[in-house]
């Protein structure tokens, strides 16, 4: 396993004695990504990849690569940096934030817990930086909590909810459909644009994605007339993304889909899950044309929403 220590642990705490600590609780990767792993990619012809291919040269270098690419982090590298501006939103002398994991990289919660313990914070708010409700935010949270509590009785240790379905989140997936400027269709001749709204999968049992739904008329709603938005999960469980494409091509008559996918970073999931099956799709409706927007990557907004959970349980507006 390639696990890779966290920005926050040990040697990095601030100096200034805060009277809150807070872990920003991602789930975590064992692998980096490469350029060919991001949204951006999928429309590009193949290339000779060579360094640029394998990540260890600039987005900006690969041939053909849309101008709107984000150049999107990988997710050790982002979540460090959603880490620190988490820290100076919430400001050095109010709270202390750690990067923790649930898998793959370390400080995992109980070791996080533990540290900040060891430097007097005993008061500390777990902060679930995940997008869905699935089985990670609900039963494995719970498990984790009562094992971290039962390690360390001395910590106050309380749970803030999960970004959920916010206005600012949709904000930022319309801000990702725009940034891509031509290579987006548009509306013509009353033709309604598509939008797929995707998340990474989850089984059904654990998230019956009512708040995805929620969020996707807030983005319908603020892409305004001439588009039409559905979602889906990118695998596991309903709504499937071929059930999601199929509303919108039988239903409400699309004739061009954007598929924004609603995951933080780059990775195996969006590659493999999500540009895979919609190859699938392009070759079931050979007459819809499809693009794929950048993920989400690190944006001022979502840290905003993350501080305002914290700030919820602080009891603070």
């Amino acid at each position: 396993m390639n696990r890779q220590m966290a920005v926050g642990q040990g040697e990095h705490l601030n100096e200034t004695k805060a009277s809150w600590g807070v872990i920003l609780l991602g789930h975590g990767s064992q692998r980096g990504a490469s350029p060919r792993e991001c949204s951006c990619a999928w429309q590009q012809p193949a290339q000779d990849e060579g360094n640029n291919g394998s990540g260890s040269g600039s987005v900006a270098d690969l041939p053909g690569w849309p101008v709107w690419c984000r150049r999107c982090p990988n997710t050790p590298q982002g979540l460090g940096e959603v880490a620190q501006r988490l820290q100076d939103r919430l400001g050095v002398e109010r709270a202390n934030v750690m990067l923790s994991c649930l898998e793959f990289i370390e400080p995992f919660p109980d070791e996080a817990v533990r540290l900040l313990s060891q430097q007097g914070m005993n008061r500390v708010v777990m902060l679930p930086y995940l997008l869905g409700h699935g089985k990670h935010a609900t039963v494995e949270m719970d498990e984790m909590l009562e094992e971290v509590r039962a390690q360390s009785p001395q910590v106050e240790l309380l749970l803030a909810d999960g970004l959920g379905a916010d206005p600012r989140l949709a904000e930022l997936i319309v801000d990702r459909i725009n940034s891509m400027g031509e290579a987006a269709p548009v509306p013509q001749d009353g033709v309604p644009v598509g939008i797929l709204l995707v998340k990474a999968g989850t089984r059904t049992q654990y998230d019956d994605c009512l708040w995805l739904a929620e969020l996707g008329r807030m983005v319908e709603s603020r892409m305004g007339e001439g588009y039409a938005v559905d979602v889906a999960q990118s695998h596991y469980g309903d709504p499937t993304m071929e059930f999601a494409a199929a509303r919108l091509v039988d239903e409400r008559g699309v004739k061009s889909i954007i598929c924004a996918p609603y995951i933080f970073f780059p990775g195996l999931i969006l590659t493999r899950n999500v540009l895979g099956t919609l190859d699938q799709l392009r070759e079931v409706y050979p007459a819809v044309s499809m693009v794929v927007a950048p993920p989400l990557g690190v944006d001022d907004r979502l840290i905003d929403v993350a501080a305002d959970r914290v700030r919820e349980v602080w009891g603070e507006d």
